[in-house]
């Protein structure tokens, strides 16, 4: 008996739970900064080297585009934070089950959202 089974390997196609698309956005928020890191260090060592150095960071980060990429930073930071308190929450077994899991989403998500409003009021 040959049985045909229908694979779906277009990843775009499939409909995640609602705590499956938080977890991967926990963990491409984590990508995403993790490779920020030199990027973040080179702008400290820059502005703690000397005066000039400083007042060169300062003048790169009033350009839009500059406060734009920090702003995605700060709220990738924020997001990865609040996500990663619900997972360690989760690891000792407060909120593991669905409506739970739902609802500590939901908050994570809506605080970023939130503090991204008033870092975007912020910085700008």
């Amino acid at each position: 008996m040959n049985k045909q089974q229908v694979r779906n390997f277009n990843l775009l196609t499939i409909r995640y739970p609602f705590t499956a698309v938080i977890s991967i956005l926990h963990r491409l928020s984590g990508i995403f900064l993790f490779l920020l890191i030199p990027f973040l260090l080179w702008m400290l060592d820059i502005a703690s080297g000397s005066s000039i150095g400083f007042d060169h960071i300062r003048t790169v980060l009033t350009n839009p585009a500059a406060k734009l990429i920090l702003w995605f930073i700060l709220v990738a930071l924020w997001y990865h934070l609040l996500a990663g308190i619900r997972h360690l929450l989760m690891d000792i077994g407060i909120g593991e089950d669905l409506r739970s899991a739902r609802l500590s989403g939901g908050i994570a998500i809506i605080v970023t959202a939130i503090a991204a409003i008033l870092m975007g009021n912020w910085l700008w």
